[in-house]
């Protein structure tokens, strides 16, 4: 097991990827970016892009770690 930083991508309220960053700073630079992204156009209404970083614990053998 490896302590990393888990990119979590939503598009408003469901989650649509997970990245791992070995470095936060890594992590805080790409959620930063995502978080600055426009609203997406729906026939329901506008969604948002949000990212947070969260340190999580993972098997570095089955999952890339960027």
């Amino acid at each position: 097991m490896e302590l990393v930083f888990a990119l979590i991508t939503y598009l408003g309220v469901n989650r649509v990827d997970i990245s791992y960053f070995r470095n936060i700073d890594s992590c805080f630079y790409f959620a930063e970016r995502i978080n600055k992204n426009v609203s997406v156009p729906r026939v329901e209404g506008e969604v948002r892009y949000t990212a947070v970083c969260q340190p999580k614990k993972i098997n570095s053998k089955k999952e890339k770690i960027y």
